[in-house]
C-alpha cells in the first residue's frame, strides 16, 4: 500500500492523466485508477490465466549454491514458473494476463493516456516485481519466519515400486516366428502407468526386449521400459522368482501378443 500511495504523489506531482486534474479529487482519481489495474491484475493475470494455462504461481525456495547463483535463479524465475505437470515454463499466465488487465485499464484511465505505452510499463513494472518479491523470498522471508527448519526440506524421490503392473502388446507380427528363432522386439504401453495416482508413463510408451520361441510357447528377455530418465527392468511374474510359461494372448487377426508384465526392482524416478 505504501508503494501505491509513493507512486500517485509521483503522478500528481507530474501531474501525470492531466484529465484526471489536481487537488484531492485529481489524487483520488489517480490512486483509484491504479487500485483498480491491481485488482485486475490479481484477478485476471494470478487467478483466471493460471488456472487457463495450469501453471502454479508460486516461488520455488532453491536454499543452496553460491549467492550469484541464487539471485540469477530468483531473477530468472520471474520469466517462468512451473506447470501443473512440475516442469518449467514461460510465464504466459503473468504476461497474457498483464495484457488482458492492461486492456481493461483502458476503461478507467483518460482516452488521451498513451494506452500501449502504459500496457508496456505494466508488463516489465510485473516482472520486475516478481523478480523483487522472488528475492525477497529466497534471502529474507525465511530469515524473519519463525518456526523455519535450518536446512530447506527434500523432496522425496519417488520410488517406482516392484510388481507394479506394465500392460504391453507387441508392435511386431509374430505368427511368422519359427521354434528356437530369437530377436529382438518391441512393445508398446497400452495404458498409462500411474504411480501414487500420478502418471509416470504414458499410453503408447515404448517397451523392448528379445523373444524367444520354445514349444510353441513365447518367452522374453532383458525386457524393459523407459520412464523418464530411467530404464526399468521387467519381469513375467508379480512376485519374485516365480515361475511358470509367460502368460499372454493373442491380438484376433493380428499375430501381435498382448500380456502384462512386472517391474523387476525398486526404481526411482528423477
Amino acid at each position: 500500500m505504501q508503494i501505491l500511495l509513493g507512486l500517485h504523489r509521483i503522478q500528481q506531482a507530474r501531474n501525470s492523466y492531466h484529465e484526471f486534474g489536481q487537488g484531492t479529487e485529481g489524487y483520488a482519481k489517480r490512486f483509484g485508477a491504479q487500485y483498480a489495474d491491481d485488482v485486475n491484475g490479481v484477478i485476471i493475470g494470478h487467478v483466471l490465466t493460471q488456472v487457463v494455462f495450469h501453471q502454479d504461481p508460486r516461488y520455488f525456495y532453491k536454499g543452496k549454491g553460491t549467492f550469484r547463483s541464487r539471485v540469477l535463479y530468483a531473477f530468472a524465475t520471474a520469466f517462468v514458473c512451473k506447470g501443473d505437470n512440475g516442469h518449467w515454463q514461460p510465464d504466459y499466465s503473468d504476461v497474457i494476463g498483464g495484457l488482458a488487465a492492461g486492456e481493461i485499464s483502458t476503461l478507467h484511465y483518460p482516452a488521451s493516456s498513451r494506452t500501449g505505452l502504459r500496457l508496456f510499463h505494466n508488463v516489465l513494472l510485473g516482472f520486475a516485481g516478481r523478480a523483487a518479491g522472488n528475492l525477497f523470498e529466497e534471502f529474507l522471508a525465511r530469515r524473519l519466519t519463525s518456526d523455519v527448519p535450518k536446512t530447506p526440506l527434500t523432496r522425496q524421490t519417488p520410488v517406482l515400486r516392484e510388481g507394479t503392473p506394465v500392460s504391453l502388446i507387441s508392435v511386431q507380427d509374430l505368427s511368422s516366428k519359427t521354434v528356437g528363432s530369437a530377436g529382438p522386439i518391441t512393445f508398446v504401453l497400452t495404458s498409462d502407468l500411474q504411480m501414487g495416482g500420478a502418471t509416470v508413463a504414458r499410453a503408447g510408451a515404448i517397451a523392448s526386449g528379445q523373444v524367444t520361441f520354445e514349444r510353441a510357447h513365447v518367452g522374453l528377455e532383458g525386457m524393459h521400459i523407459k520412464v523418464g530418465d530411467a530404464d526399468v527392468p521387467l519381469r513375467s511374474t508379480q512376485v519374485r522368482g516365480g515361475t511358470g510359461p509367460l502368460q499372454y494372448h493373442q491380438v484376433e487377426d493380428s499375430g501381435r501378443i498382448a500380456l502384462v508384465l512386472y517391474v523387476a526392482r525398486n526404481v526411482l524416478l528423477r
